[in-house]
């Protein structure tokens, strides 16, 4: 192991240089410098499957000579870095199979990177398209909100086949194309929702969750979301907001919720929120085992001798197997 004093010298000489490096780098930094900025995201098919290896070829109108050329991966995505994020570019994406098509005006945030996905149709779905068309002058039977929905369920749907899968970025770039197709698929809010708490991603799974809710998308699930993710961003009036609208509608998992939190204060000795935390407990679940153990202790420390006698005689009826039981079952002897 390394000496730690050695170690703190050497992360002090780092900050040092560290800091060197910048002021150069400021100093070196002309008079009108250029701004850089970054575009990412996922490039899918008419199906909501990715497009891999899409070569996209970014040019500026204002400079003939530049052009820049990029390829997605084999997932379909992509990430794009500017060194001058000032002007519009024109960006056009070709692949094997699939129709070329270019975007032209396209501008990125300054000194950060831009989220925008993309859909490729392929030559097939573009040959199918054409064969339906109706002939000219004839009306076309084609619903285009409900087209774009269906497009939108399709791009879900393979999201739900990642999230099933383990690839949480992929889903979560699907999740977000298919509301770019229908920002009010509140179903695809949620399915976000519960893959940004999966990455602790707290902030994000909050909004989705808000917003899934805003839709009557999975209410009961969306507030457990809330909930944990309120709880660790340490907003403690809006996680208790979600609590206690978990408590009339789904009051198995506001129990499991109220006993974490209770446990939470009891390990850290904060015996005064325990108490109370188990306190609302039993108001909601009074045959909860190990909550009524765990209040017969604090009874104890507290000299409420008959409190924990209830709790801890609740308990042994409730688990006379848990691996507590013996212990409960000592304290009794001495509180009788």
């Amino acid at each position: 192991m390394k000496n730690p004093a050695r170690r703190a010298q050497r992360a002090s000489q780092l900050l040092a240089l560290g800091a060197t490096l910048l002021i150069v780098g400021l100093l070196a930094t002309p008079a009108v410098a250029q701004l850089p900025g970054g575009m990412f995201g996922l490039i899918t098919d008419e199906n909501g499957d990715p497009v891999p290896n899409v070569t996209i070829t970014i040019k500026d109108p204002e400079r003939p000579s530049f052009e820049q050329v990029v390829e997605s991966n084999k997932k379909g995505r992509y990430k794009i870095h500017l060194a001058n994020a000032t002007v519009p570019y024109s960006m056009t994406f070709s692949a094997p199979g699939f129709q070329t098509f270019s975007v032209n005006g396209v501008k990125v945030t300054a000194r950060q990177d831009t989220r925008k996905n993309f859909e490729m149709k392929s030559q097939a779905a573009a040959q199918a398209a054409a064969a339906a068309a109706p002939a000219a002058g004839g009306a076309a039977d084609v619903d285009p909100e409900a087209a774009a929905k269906g497009g939108a369920v399709e791009t879900f749907n393979k999201g739900v086949q990642a999230t099933q899968s383990g690839d949480l970025d992929t889903a979560i770039m699907l999740f977000e194309a298919a509301l770019e197709k229908d920002a009010e698929l509140g179903m695809a809010h949620a399915a976000l929702a519960r893959v940004h708490l999966d990455k602790e991603d707290h902030t994000k799974a909050a909004a989705a969750a808000e917003k899934a809710i805003a839709l009557d998308a999975d209410p009961d699930s969306m507030q457990q979301v809330l909930y944990s993710s309120y709880s660790a961003l340490g907003q403690a009036d809006k996680a208790q907001a979600a609590l206690t609208k978990m408590q009339g509608a789904n009051p198995e998992a506001a129990a499991k919720n109220i006993f974490n939190q209770a446990a939470g204060h009891y390990n850290n000795g904060n015996m005064a929120e325990a108490k109370k935390g188990f306190e609302q407990l039993m108001t909601l679940d009074p045959n909860h085992a190990k909550g009524n153990y765990l209040l017969g202790i604090v009874y104890i420390g507290e000299g409420n001798n008959a409190g924990a006698k209830e709790k801890l005689e609740k308990f042994l009826e409730l688990a006379p197997n848990d691996p507590d039981a013996a212990t409960a079952k000592e304290m009794l002897t001495y509180i009788e």
